[in-house]
């Protein structure tokens, strides 16, 4: 099963362009994380649970 020089040229031309499409899916997936990030950065109420939880009174029982 040998292949010629132009079906090889033909799968590097297909493999180069899957890897340029992953690249664009892993670039938008990475965008996407960081957005999310920034607006979690930017929430004021981000924790408050946290804060109220720990200012509750608590008894010894």
């Amino acid at each position: 099963m040998t292949k010629t020089n132009e079906e090889l040229s033909k799968d590097i031309r297909n493999l180069r362009n899957e890897i340029s499409q992953m690249r664009e899916i892993v670039n938008m997936l990475f965008n996407m994380v960081v957005e999310y990030e920034a607006e979690d950065a930017e929430d004021p109420f981000l924790g408050i649970g946290e804060l109220i939880q720990s200012d509750v009174p608590r008894f010894n029982t």
